[in-house]
């Protein structure tokens, strides 16, 4: 399996969903927008185009790698090649859909209980939580999506078709959040104890992860 993976800040990269497909035998081409990479137009060497988060808001068509974004989204969603979107990159999904993104009235940054809605291997995997949260907008999931998970912040997971958003991080480790906690110190407030509260997350949470993963990318 080959994936394209779309990062946008240099500290928010692949992570565990990285450790995952090595150990699952994927290949992932990282394509850095955030640098002025852009995607191949023919996506169909790939089996899937797996989109991360970011520190903007994925209704901000300032930010000048937005195009681009959105183009090879709609291009995924058009070539029939499904895409998996973690955060920012569930709330472009949902976007390039037809869905969209508003500010939550519920930010979330902390780990949290995603409230699933799904049944079987997927949703006790969704279930078995908690998971990363950090995030100030709202996916808006695009009309007929099947809702996954949802807690009082909003939606969590949702799927139409083979395309799959998500609204918190599985992919994250200890040192991912580490330097979120670090970037975001001055601009927006961190809870006291998330360091700590990451540290005692982190070997359950990549156990959580590889789960999640198999249960949305091989099922």
């Amino acid at each position: 399996m080959r994936a394209l993976v779309l990062q946008h800040d240099h500290n928010a990269p692949a992570g565990l969903l990285a450790e995952w497909a090595a150990e699952r035998g994927w290949s992932l081409d990282v394509i850095r927008l955030d640098q002025g990479e852009r995607a191949p137009a023919d996506l169909s060497a790939y089996d899937r185009v797996v989109t991360l988060g970011s520190e903007h808001a994925a209704d901000d068509d300032s930010v000048p790698w937005q195009d681009e974004e959105q183009r090879t989204l709609r291009a995924a969603v058009a070539a029939d090649v499904p895409v998996f979107g973690i955060c920012f990159g569930g709330q472009s999904l949902a976007r390039a859909m037809g869905g969209g993104v508003r500010r939550a009235a519920l930010p979330e940054i902390g780990w949290v209980d995603v409230g699933a809605c799904a049944d079987g291997t997927l949703g006790a995997a969704l279930g078995s939580g908690p998971w990363l949260g950090w995030h100030v907008d709202e996916i808006l999931p695009p009309e007929g999506a099947e809702i996954l998970a949802r807690n009082a912040s909003g939606v969590q997971a949702w799927r139409l078709g083979r395309n799959v958003g998500l609204q918190f991080h599985p992919e994250v480790d200890e040192a991912i959040v580490g330097s979120w906690i670090e970037s975001e110190r001055e601009v927006r407030e961190v809870p006291d104890g998330l360091a700590e509260a990451t540290t005692r997350e982190a070997p359950g949470a990549r156990a959580r992860a590889f789960a999640l993963f198999d249960a949305l990318l091989l099922g």
